[in-house]
């Protein structure tokens, strides 16, 4: 039992060396890496203190404030321009759907006419011109009707 005692006693001390010597350069780069850090945050505060500084005491304080109250209008202005650009766009749009429908209609027309063109040869050809021009005097009536 002494002897289990004693190698507890002799073991508490080894395993302490080990357990500090494995984490101490861990814990001592940390602190170093922190120190750094504390040193560059008091830099930068500082800096920054000498530009507020500089900020108030120049000249142009007023000018950059000015500027800062115009922020809101060119707000506005943008607001508007994006406004009307929307507008722009769906007038085009619109615009586009009609003219494709004309080229539809239109399309159309020239098929129907085509085709009327198409029997009057063929009526010419077969020698019944009469009945053609009755056809053609009917069609016309019914465009005009249509318009």
């Amino acid at each position: 039992m002494q002897e289990q005692l004693r190698t507890e006693e002799l073991a508490v001390p080894l395993l302490s060396e080990g357990f500090l010597a494995n984490w101490e350069p861990i814990l001592k780069q940390i602190e170093e890496q922190l120190n750094e850090l504390k040193d560059k945050q008091k830099l930068f505060l500082e800096d920054l203190k000498n530009t507020n500084s500089l900020m108030e005491n120049q000249e142009n304080y007023e000018y950059i404030t000015l500027s800062f109250s115009k922020i809101p209008q060119y707000h506005t202005k943008l607001q508007n321009i994006r406004n009307t650009m929307m507008t722009m766009l769906s007038r085009s749009k619109n615009i586009k759907q009609r003219v494709s429908q004309l080229k539809l209609f239109k399309e159309q027309q020239f098929a129907q006419i085509a085709k009327k063109q198409q029997l009057i040869r063929r009526e010419i050809e077969f020698g019944s011109f009469s009945t053609v021009t009755e056809d053609k005097d009917n069609d016309k009536n019914a465009e005009e009707v249509e318009d």
